[in-house]
């Protein structure tokens, strides 16, 4: 699912394919959304993004989102 990530879409919380919550979108800028992981797991958040261990700026773009709902975006599972 390829939708246009928006300024809507700050907010929103997002999650793992499985429910699990890795964080919030904190901005979107040109389609690519940058999420403040959540504060509970930080290395799960990192893992299942792929995310660096030092990488200042946790990001996804929309070929990573399954699906959308009003409130969250879904990420795909990793493959």
């Amino acid at each position: 699912m390829d939708e246009t990530l928006t300024q809507d879409d700050e907010g929103k919380r997002v999650v793992g394919s499985e429910g699990e919550m890795l964080g919030t979108v904190d901005k979107v800028d040109h389609g690519i959304a940058h999420v403040e992981p959540d504060a509970g797991d930080y290395k799960s958040v990192k893992r299942y993004l792929n995310w660096e261990d030092s990488a200042d700026d946790y990001t996804f773009q929309e070929s990573a989102i399954e699906r959308r709902t009003g409130d969250e975006i879904v990420l795909r599972a990793e493959e």
